[in-house]
């Protein structure tokens, strides 16, 4: 009987220890190894690739609005705006279209950090304030 179980553990233990393929256990922990080092130099690849993505991203056109308005009475209709671009750190630049009845003018203002150099009208503000309220999504 002793010698029956020796033998019946054995087989067991044999089968437990090698794959549906045949192989050792051995053999496929080997094989899940070299997968978890290729796994884990690819998502090194892949998080240096996020992280350039990330970075130029930042800077890419992400936050607008537009404020339309009238600056002069005499005109009709609101046919001047206003235009704020921004990227996430709040820096881009402030298109604006003054309509008249001789002609429109367009002026530009860079914008750093929410900020411009340029003195900046109420509606510039405006549009600038709107445009940096803006997240992504």
């Amino acid at each position: 009987i002793c010698l029956w179980r020796v033998l019946w553990l054995e087989r067991r233990f044999r089968d437990a220890l090698t794959s549906s393929q045949g192989d050792s256990l051995e053999d496929v922990l080997k094989h899940h190894l070299k997968k978890v080092d290729a796994v884990g130099s690819h998502l090194v690849k892949l998080d240096d690739a996020y992280k350039k993505l990330a970075a130029t991203g930042s800077l890419a056109s992400q936050k607008i609005s537009i404020v339309r308005f009238n600056p002069f009475g005499d005109t009709g209709g609101d046919q001047s705006f206003v235009l704020a671009v921004l990227d996430a750190h709040n820096s881009g630049y402030v298109i604006t279209s003054i309509h008249g009845r001789e002609g429109t003018r367009v002026y530009v203002k860079p914008v750093d950090d929410g900020k411009s150099k340029y003195p900046l009208s109420k509606e510039e503000r405006q549009a600038l304030s709107q445009a940096s309220k803006r997240v992504p999504k």
